[in-house]
């Protein structure tokens, strides 16, 4: 049975996708958390990497460790560089690349959908009002700016794992596809500084993040709307997800 391998970074965006899912079993890749379905007469493998480039690639190695996909799907959250993206658009990244020290690294290109599977998953997205665009991954180790931007990259996102997961499919001759939905942005930004408040391992410093608080106590806030933003975010990358997996040959080969 042909297979396909699922990597989220957070149990929100995992989560998002198994509301839409029946018959999920709970699975275990190396030491990360997983779950097994079928859907459309496939094998699927989700992995929750948790968060960051280093974790992502690990959690994609451990996935090729135990499963042979035919096709590795990185999905979820995403901020927005510019103000012209929406919450809860959907992007599908036709390239990604590492950003270091505020400037983007070499593109690696990413698979692109088939027109049957971009047509099903913007009329998924029809009823909430929501657009699906191409678009620029650009992951990052906590950073939120851009320094230089080109032509090269129409509607940049920032997120945290594409990069690592595409290495380890780059190395293993597996297409990878992109699906990540807005979040926040210039217009919502996230209220916290993140390259301040986590440590080299992408884990919150308490500490820091106590102090950040009690300096600017709107934070609390607007977490509130960041929390509403990324749920209606997680959801709409899950509904997407679902209709590109809906065919049989999702990507162009």
């Amino acid at each position: 049975m042909e297979t396909i391998g699922l990597i989220a970074a957070m149990t929100s965006e995992s989560g998002a996708l198994l509301r839409y899912i029946k018959g999920w079993k709970r699975a275990k890749f190396g030491t990360f958390r997983g779950i097994r379905f079928q859907l459309m007469d496939r094998d699927c493998f989700l992995v929750t990497s948790g968060m960051g480039l280093t974790r992502a690639a690990d959690a994609a190695r451990a996935l090729l460790a135990e499963t042979n996909p035919r096709l590795l799907v990185s999905f979820g959250i995403a901020g927005a560089v510019n103000a012209d993206l929406e919450i809860g658009d959907v992007i599908i990244a036709g390239k990604i690349c590492l950003l270091e020290n505020g400037l983007p690294g070499k593109f690696q290109p990413l698979a692109i959908l088939s027109d049957a599977a971009w047509g099903a998953a913007a009329r998924s997205l029809q009823a909430d009002g929501t657009r699906l665009l191409p678009g620029t991954a650009v992951t990052t180790r906590g950073s939120q700016v851009i320094l230089k931007q080109s032509d090269e990259m129409p509607n940049p996102i920032l997120e945290m794992e594409t990069a690592g997961i595409a290495q380890v499919a780059a190395e293993a001759g597996i297409p990878l596809v992109s699906i990540r939905s807005i979040s926040d942005g210039p217009r919502s930004p996230i209220p916290l500084d993140l390259e301040a408040v986590m440590d080299e391992n992408y884990n919150f410093r308490i500490g820091r993040l106590i102090a950040e608080v009690f300096r600017h106590p709107d934070i609390t806030l607007r977490s509130r709307e960041m929390m509403q933003n990324s749920r209606k975010a997680a959801d709409h990358a899950a509904k997407a997800l679902v209709a590109v997996l809906g065919f049989q040959s999702p990507i162009i080969t």
